[in-house]
């Protein structure tokens, strides 16, 4: 039987467990956490086959190993996990940075795995095990960025691994990666946070905090982040941050413009300010953008399920096994393209 290990049995990590766990794939999960409370939390979750306390027990013998910590950790999980690794072991992360952590695996994990970088765009404000949900990643683009000398079929592992929990696979390099997430992600909590701050720090905060509404709600929704997981976004992927706040800042100065114009606001540029962004929220709810072709299933360069992943998750079980699991995965809905 393959084995799954999951390090980090938070949010996210139990959230996958659950996942994995309702997939078609008949494999192993096995969980650890340096955090007593997470792991029973997770233990309680069902997600799990089996939670170890240490480290090394949970990543001897793994087929696949997950690094679903805050990001700032994963690189002392990984020197500490180094010697366990078993050969050919595809080492993942679910990490909403990738430059940092790619940089960490190439210097840390030893030369006989091969690291494929993830993340699964998505998640909710509230933290723990307690919080997961296995339906989380369903219709979400997943995020591979491989290392440069990660196997094809660790790649296409992880492919059907983000398959089969209902994923969409969303092929892309690093720098994309940290640029565009800053862009979609890590601006939104930015800003979220930075409206709570400046309303709540307020003197007249006691009578502003009646009056707000579902609008400010909405808008302060990510503020209640886990504040460690924001913190380690910010540390390992500063500099994309910061260009996308800065674009944001002049695009909120030329709003103040307008408002401060001699003479009076412009009611008619205002209201075309306006429209523009109706429209454009329209058309990206109703997913009119330019085609990302790189959203799909295995690359034709990458091996298919059956020439890799059949070692790696069927092979050991036998050929009615195997057949058993495509069949499994072609007539899940979760899975047609």
């Amino acid at each position: 039987m393959t084995t799954i290990t999951i390090v980090g049995t938070g949010l996210m990590g139990t959230s996958l467990a659950l996942a994995i766990k309702g997939s078609n794939l008949e494999v192993d999960v096995i969980g650890t956490d340096y955090d007593s409370t997470a792991r029973s939390g997770a233990q309680k979750s069902g997600g799990f086959k089996k939670i170890e306390a240490r480290l090394s027990s949970a990543i001897r013998g793994a087929d696949v190993v997950v690094f679903a910590t805050p990001v700032m950790a994963m690189k002392e999980m990984m020197q500490s996990a180094a010697g366990d690794f078993q050969e050919g072991c595809v080492v993942t992360d679910i990490g909403s940075s990738k430059r940092a952590v790619l940089e960490w695996a190439e210097e840390v994990l030893p030369k006989h795995v091969s690291f494929v970088g993830g993340h699964p765009m998505a998640g909710r404000e509230k933290s723990g095990p307690q919080n997961a949900d296995g339906t989380m990643f369903k219709g979400k683009p997943y995020c591979i960025i491989p290392s440069a000398t990660a196997e094809k079929s660790a790649v296409s592992s992880i492919t059907t691994l983000a398959e089969s929990i209902g994923a969409k696979p969303f092929f892309i390099s690093v720098e994309e990666h940290d640029s565009f997430v800053a862009a979609a992600s890590h601006l939104p909590f930015m800003l979220s946070i930075g409206l709570m701050n400046t309303t709540s720090s307020s003197p007249n905060w006691e009578d502003i905090g009646p009056l707000a509404s579902s609008g400010f709600e909405d808008l302060t929704r990510l503020a209640s982040g886990d504040p460690t997981m924001h913190r380690d976004i910010c540390v390992t992927n500063a500099e994309p941050i910061v260009a996308w706040m800065d674009a944001f800042i002049r695009e909120l100065y030329d709003l103040r413009n307008m408002l401060a114009k001699e003479g009076g606001p412009d009611p008619e540029a205002i209201g075309k300010v306006f429209e523009e962004a109706v429209d454009s929220r329209a058309r990206w709810q109703a997913g009119i953008f330019s085609t990302i072709d790189r959203i799909h299933g295995a690359s034709p360069e990458i091996p298919s399920f059956a020439e890799s992943m059949g070692e790696m998750f069927v092979g050991r079980r036998g050929m009615e096994a195997q057949k058993k699991i495509l069949q499994g995965l072609k007539d899940d809905p979760a899975n047609r393209k």
